[in-house]
């Protein structure tokens, strides 16, 4: 049960026990900035439906976290987890032709951090040949990929939903004005609260 007492009359209703949920966790995240020499890539995206209109984002920072480039770019017609795996390939393909081989790429989809991870070709015929590109792309440079959670994701947030409103894709040198307190954020090491639930089995 959701400890409410809609839910307590319901299993009092049908005579049963109820177990109540477990208190969630509220735990402390920041946003680090890479090794020395390494280019960490933040990357999200959002679909409207299943499938529809979405849009991807990043951002790309160095050791200091400053901003090296940021990215929206607008999609049609896709689903959700397809939208996640657009935004990593873009990502890698930036960071690729602007001769960033040192790639600590941060996602909050676990989908996309276990497919990179196993270097997995699994993926939708639809965006088969761009994921292969990827694949082939990471296998050349030193890469490394992390799960994030989605309070320490908020500038990639912001970037994939600014896509959601563009015609044609875009690219900023440094970060855009409607985001750009949320990289300060980062690079001062806000903390953010983020809340973790867990179910029972």
């Amino acid at each position: 049960m959701r400890n409410c007492v809609d839910d307590l009359l319901i299993i009092r209703r049908f005579d049963l026990c109820g177990r109540p949920a477990r208190a969630p966790v509220i735990r402390s995240v920041i946003w680090s900035p890479p090794a020395p020499g390494w280019t960490k890539v933040n990357i999200d995206g959002v679909a409207l439906s299943s499938p529809g209109a979405g849009g991807c984002g990043g951002i790309f920072c160095n050791c200091r976290a400053f901003v090296k480039g940021c990215f929206a770019v607008p999609l049609d017609h896709v689903f959700a987890f397809e939208v996640e795996l657009l935004a990593a390939s873009i990502a890698i393909n930036f960071a690729w032709h602007n001769g960033w081989h040192r790639i600590w790429l941060e996602s909050d989809s676990s989908y996309v951090v276990q497919l990179l991870s196993s270097r997995s070709e699994h993926v939708p015929w639809r965006i088969r040949q761009a994921w292969q590109r990827c694949i082939y792309q990471i296998s050349k440079i030193e890469f490394q990929v992390s799960h994030i959670f989605r309070e320490e994701n908020q500038v990639a947030d912001a970037l994939s939903k600014h896509a959601l409103g563009l015609e044609v894709d875009s690219w900023w040198a440094n970060s855009p004005s409607f985001c750009y307190l949320l990289v300060d954020n980062d690079c001062m090491g806000r903390e953010w609260p983020a809340c973790h639930c867990f179910c029972y089995d």
